[in-house]
């Protein structure tokens, strides 16, 4: 195992430094200018006036980007730039050059924990009624009742998630119902309460953004369960267990160890879902988490931090998917690793 554990963290570094590339030279190429936006900016702040200084700000600005070689005032080509970037990187210096690396640590750890409590309560959701739901199914596979649930399953899995927000904010907390807050994770004025009382205004604030993040998890974890189930029940061991006559209760625990050994692989393909659905659900609900960060730095075109996004995003789904293999053959011991 040690072996294989070395062999994928060298798999892991390479395809990481691919990811970074592909990104840098992505954004390299799309057609917008970082330099003349802040340009023209300052040129609509009234701080560029006089003839030819806007000019003057973009070969500056460009300069201050690497864009343009200080020397020779030529494009600095673009693998000089992203060895640069990468130099930058490995000694965690992320931010731009016109931004304080204190104000961008500070920014990066103020919308991780919300992300991190968000996508976590969707986790425990999505297998809490996964889990439970998707064994109770396939145990019952072609009846009226699985049918039902792979019915509702299919639905939820075709509403989007946008979608689903805009039908839940309108339901529960806008126009019909007003049960649930809308936006924010506490209400004006919450510093006042009892921490108890602040306890349960953060949960009212977190049931809908967590219900939409955790709608597409759980149709995964509920579907991959359910048929895990059924296979495990047609399996020709299951037909032992009824044929010698074992009490159903000891049935249904024997069948559910050993179709649930492979959900331990699904940590890391929800990774990737959680991080895309904290895009749309904290700019729906005005979450400062890290999906809104990224989208604001799509929007104000700033590379450096959505560098440090794909860093981030990338090397915890990385890991994620080694630590899921991890626990397959930790709960099955058939499954043998490197071989």
């Amino acid at each position: 195992m040690t072996r294989w554990l070395l062999l994928r963290l060298c798999w892991l570094v390479v395809t990481l430094l691919g990811i970074t590339a592909v990104t840098f030279v992505v954004l390299d190429r799309a057609p917008v200018d970082r330099a003349e936006i802040e340009a023209a900016a300052r040129a609509g702040s009234g701080t560029l006036t006089a003839p030819g200084s806007r000019d003057a700000a973009v070969l500056r600005l460009r300069v201050r980007y690497g864009l343009v070689d200080p020397v020779t005032l030529e494009p600095a080509p673009l693998w000089q730039r992203y060895t640069s970037w990468l130099g930058n990187a490995l000694s965690l210096r992320f931010a731009g050059p016109n931004e304080d690396p204190a104000a961008f640590w500070r920014r990066f750890t103020r919308a991780l924990p919300v992300t991190l409590l968000i996508g976590g309560l969707a986790l425990l959701l999505a297998f809490g009624f996964g889990v439970p739901l998707g064994a109770w199914s396939g145990m019952r596979a072609g009846t009226r009742a699985d049918r039902a649930v792979s019915a509702g399953t299919f639905v939820l899995a075709g509403v989007p998630e946008f979608l689903l927000a805009t039908l839940l904010l309108l339901g529960f907390g806008g126009a019909f119902l007003q049960w649930l807050p809308s936006a924010g994770l506490q209400s004006r004025g919450a510093e006042a309460l009892s921490w108890w009382a602040r306890l349960a205004d953060s949960a009212a604030h977190l049931v809908l953004p967590v219900a939409v993040m955790a709608s597409a998890p759980l149709v995964l974890v509920t579907r991959f369960v359910r048929d895990a189930v059924a296979r495990a029940a047609a399996a020709p061991f299951a037909h032992n267990l009824r044929a010698l006559g074992l009490d159903p209760r000891l049935q249904r625990r024997r069948l559910l160890r050993n179709a649930l050994a492979p959900v331990a692989t699904l940590v890391g393909s929800l990774l990737p879902m959680l991080v895309g659905g904290s895009i749309v659900v904290e700019n729906m609900f005005s979450l400062e988490g890290l999906g809104r960060l990224a989208f604001t730095a799509v929007v104000q075109q700033d590379q450096a931090m959505l560098m440090a996004m794909v860093v981030l995003t990338s090397l915890v789904t990385l890991l994620a998917l080694i630590a899921s293999d991890l626990l397959h053959a930790i709960a099955d011991p058939r499954v043998r690793l490197g071989r």
